[in-house]
């Protein structure tokens, strides 16, 4: 028989999920509401047995109404199927209300997420409420692109340092939005008795703080009512680093959709999920293929391929609420009747907003179920066009027959290629004849494609070439494939540095 717990004797971590409710109900009632929806997804299918082996009274104490939830979960090991061994973990739900606003701690991260995500009585708290407990000092800071996917480019990038404001590259970061930070925000109702002001996390995006460890009962309500205080009437500071992409609650000028990525939390999460799950993800996230057709605003028509077989065309309907949350209106507008298995699957996914990144001409990216603005520093370029006529722009490099190197096979035989094009057209004096030294560096870890000194005017050049995605006239720049011509050229700009190229010329 489960031991009597009481309020008192727990100490849950203080990591709260700030709520409010969807309507006007609150308090006792709110709270009751509340604990019957959380029993209920406790209650609800699990690949591992669940069960409740307790509810505690309700704590009325500073106008704070707590309840929590202790729950057992069992199941064999993932390394061993089958029976045998049975793992035992015990976890922990508190819930707490305050007039129409409530918070709940959990000891599961994927249990609080799922829980966040099903509960209809309330709802997150708006980003500029979580956005109040970034303060000064950030420590570490968790970045989300909303680029294109390249692979000059991480996804997600984590930071830690001392103060990580001044550490954001205004160029290389621009792309990236803060999904959370750990930084020493000025609260000093949660700074009480405390040596120094506490390092607090915050992630806008997901409702959420988190502190310590409650040290007491009466320590966690003087922390939940100072970061629900904080929460509903703390200043609100301008959006932190500037330098990184800015939320925006407003579709206007929002337009041009022309890509959509699906990232599911199965293929980042840390914790044990079923293989088919995972499984099912990556299928979605690697192996589909989505052709996208702009809509009015922020619509769009997503056309599915799996494997060279046609799923549907998909029509997502985009609108972003007064908070600037993104609503998803889902539907098909094209269903194979043999692809109606795969079909459910995708739209999974594909119907998730907390799982796609849409990207629209405009510059905003919709990630997460908010809308992004890129940060921009504009950075000059000395255009020249040229004349491609001859060439294959589709072609980066000639194909090398087996016993021949690179070298020799570019601009010999016919070759038309872009290669080609820089050893015959790019480097020539006034009669067209090739002038200055070059070189083909092609290949891993290559410092350029080419490389060319001119001995008269004392330049070095280093070429970067990537091929055309197509070769119609009327074709749309490939910001994904710029984005990888521009990051190799920054990165090797540092072999410009005298004793680095003379090291790099002599290999």
């Amino acid at each position: 028989m489960a031991a009597a717990y009481t309020l008192a004797q727990l100490r849950p971590y203080l990591a709260p999920v700030l709520l409010e409710a969807t309507g006007t109900i609150q308090g006792q009632a709110l709270l009751t509401r509340l604990l019957n929806e959380t029993s209920a997804q406790l209650r609800g299918s699990s690949s591992r047995g669940r069960r409740i082996i307790r509810t505690t009274d309700v704590d009325t104490a500073d106008a704070l109404l707590t309840q929590a939830i202790l729950y057992r979960e069992t199941g064999s090991p993932s390394w061993l199927p089958g029976p045998g061994l049975e793992d035992v973990a015990h976890e922990l739900i508190v819930l707490s209300v305050r007039g129409t606003h409530a918070t709940l701690c959990a000891s599961s991260g994927p249990m609080r997420d799922r829980l966040v995500k099903k509960l209809k009585a309330v709802r997150r708290m708006p980003r500029d409420a979580i956005a109040a407990f970034v303060g000064d000092e950030a420590k570490a800071l968790w970045l989300n692109g909303v680029h294109t996917p390249t692979a000059a480019k991480a996804d997600t990038k984590a930071l830690t340092g001392v103060d990580l404001g001044y550490s954001l590259d205004p160029i290389g970061d621009q792309s990236y939005y803060f999904s959370a930070v750990r930084s020493i925000p000025d609260i000093p109702a949660l700074a009480a008795g405390a040596p120094r002001p506490p390092l607090i996390g915050a992630a806008p995006g997901g409702g959420r703080i988190w502190i310590r460890r409650a040290e007491s009962l009466e320590d966690y309500r003087a922390v939940i009512n100072a970061a629900l205080d904080h929460a509903t009437t703390g200043e609100r500071r301008p959006e932190p680093f500037q330098a990184l992409a800015q939320p925006t609650n407003s579709a206007e000028g929002v337009e041009g959709a022309y890509a959509i990525s699906i990232i599911p939390e199965e293929l980042l999460s840390e914790d044990d999920i079923p293989r088919e799950n995972r499984e099912a993800a990556r299928r979605w996230a690697f192996d589909a293929h989505y052709a996208v057709t702009p809509r009015d605003g922020m619509a769009l028509s997503v056309a599915v391929t799996l494997g060279g077989i046609v799923i549907g065309t998909a029509e997502l309907g985009i609108t972003l609420d007064e908070e600037g949350e993104a609503q998803l209106g889902f539907g098909w507008s094209e269903q194979p009747p043999e692809a109606a298995a795969a079909r459910a699957e995708c739209e999974g996914f594909l119907g998730n907003l907390g799982a796609i990144k849409i990207y629209y001409e405009s510059g905003h990216t919709l990630a997460q179920a908010r809308c992004y603005a890129g940060g921009f520093t504009d950075q000059p370029f000395d255009w020249r066009f040229d004349d491609f006529s001859g060439y294959d722009v589709d072609t980066e490099k000639p194909a090398v027959p087996k016993g021949k190197s690179l070298a020799q096979c570019i601009a010999a035989d016919g070759d038309t290629s872009l290669f080609a094009f820089t050893c015959q057209k790019m480097f020539v004096d006034a009669d067209g004849a090739p002038h200055g030294w070059l070189a083909s560096d092609d290949g891993s870890m290559e410092l350029a494609d080419f490389i060319h000194i001119d001995p008269d005017a004392k330049v070095l050049t280093l070429v970067h070439i990537k091929a055309s995605g197509s070769t119609a006239p009327d074709r749309m720049a490939a910001p994904a494939e710029y984005e990888v011509v521009v990051s190799q050229a920054v990165k090797n700009l540092r072999h410009l540095d005298r004793r680095n190229l003379a090291d790099e010329l002599k290999r």
